[in-house]
């Protein structure tokens, strides 16, 4: 089975480098972000759409399902790391996002306050994401439309479950800071019977 994760087209707070809320739509820029990569979608014949339930993804995903004729489902464990409301509107490379980031990894288990999730929260999304999409056919190619911490820590922990260490950590917030809006991340999953060989690789 093929996967395709795909990020959303640029909104505002991407141009503007901060933390943004649910609402965020797409910018003008970001439509047309979305009509390519549809387009690119489209070349690929995908058989199933998937998207988070945010707005910047529901409208990336609807270019994407004009293209390709297909139906998106919602998967609410697609969205976007839950932050606490306290870091909305803060630029990403500010002190305070930094710090926030050392204590969410520093916790892990730990609760947030203002409706934020710890580090294990956002594991266990991932291993029920990987679940559900475990379970379409075989000879399936699915396009996923979700957000750059949801696929970094996706990538991350495709293998493993355990919390990163400091230095994958470290590598894996940097490739999130630089992925570019409607980027796309082909992953194949291969069913096998052996629990110590991953069902999981990234080819791109």
């Amino acid at each position: 089975m093929e996967i395709y994760l795909v990020r959303h087209g640029q909104t505002g707070g991407n141009v503007a480098h901060r933390h943004q809320a649910e609402h965020s739509p797409l910018t003008k820029v970001g439509e047309q972000q979305a009509i390519e990569v549809a387009e690119k979608m489209k070349e690929i014949k995908p058989t199933h759409l998937v998207t988070s339930s945010l707005i910047r993804t529901i409208e990336t995903a609807r270019y994407i399902s004009e293209a390709c004729d297909l139906i998106p489902s919602i998967d609410l464990n697609l969205v976007e790391l839950k932050r606490p409301v306290h870091m909305y509107g803060r630029y990403h490379r500010s002190i305070n996002s930094f710090w926030f980031y050392i204590w969410w990894y520093l916790g892990r288990d730990t609760v947030l306050e203002d409706q934020g999730e710890s580090y294990r929260s956002l594991r266990e999304r991932i291993e029920t994401v990987k679940a559900s999409l475990a379970e379409y056919p075989e000879d399936a190619k699915v396009v996923v439309v979700t957000h750059s911490v949801f696929i970094g820590m996706f990538l991350a922990h495709l293998c493993d479950h355990r919390p990163l260490t400091p230095y994958r950590a470290l590598s894996t917030f940097r490739r999130i800071l630089g992925m570019p809006n409607t980027n796309v991340y082909k992953i194949r999953h291969n069913r096998n019977d052996n629990a110590q060989i991953c069902a999981w690789s990234l080819e791109n």
